[in-house]
């Protein structure tokens, strides 16, 4: 039977890698069409070395200002989803988002116009209605107190 290895062997091996680091390499995996440009560094599970996604901004961006980056990318980048996307994906969802901003706008005419025609109904909108029902008041009962403490003075004693 084998021995597991012993305090002083695991504090040697760690001394060992300590002065050794292993290299990583970064990995192109693609741009954006704002000039960001995405890498990937591949995890080493033998030296107990996690992966990494980071991004590089387009030059010329002051340290204050934070690059636009689509949301597949992001999504790539924060670990949503495991492949990064391909142009195909981005095209086609860049599609359909300024096909959402074209119905939006074509609703918003459409909703100022009904709005406008409305504006001479207004005496409509802000009728009150009556109610034939009289108002019921909130029920009371023998047990219970409207304000708390209000049975008892200041003393602690209760007041008949």
């Amino acid at each position: 039977m084998s021995r597991k290895p012993g305090n002083i062997s695991r504090f040697f091996t760690n001394l060992k890698n300590s002065f050794f680091v292993a290299k990583q390499t970064s990995k192109y995996i693609g741009s954006d069409h704002f000039g960001n440009e995405y890498y990937e560094v591949i995890g080493d599970s033998s030296r107990n070395i996690r992966g990494q996604r980071y991004i590089k901004e387009k030059a010329g961006l002051s340290t204050h200002d934070i690059p636009d980056v689509p949301v597949e990318w992001s999504a790539w980048l924060r670990g949503r989803r495991k492949n990064p996307p391909t142009e195909e994906e981005i095209k086609r969802n860049y599609g359909k988002m300024m096909q959402k901003k074209l119905r939006a706008e074509q609703l918003e005419k459409k909703f100022s116009q009904v709005s406008e025609e409305n504006e001479s109904d207004k005496s409509l909108i802000t009728e009150t209605i009556i109610s034939n029902d009289p108002k019921t008041p909130f029920p009371k009962y023998e047990d219970l107190e409207d304000t708390p403490g209000q049975k008892y003075n200041k003393e602690g004693t209760e007041i008949k």
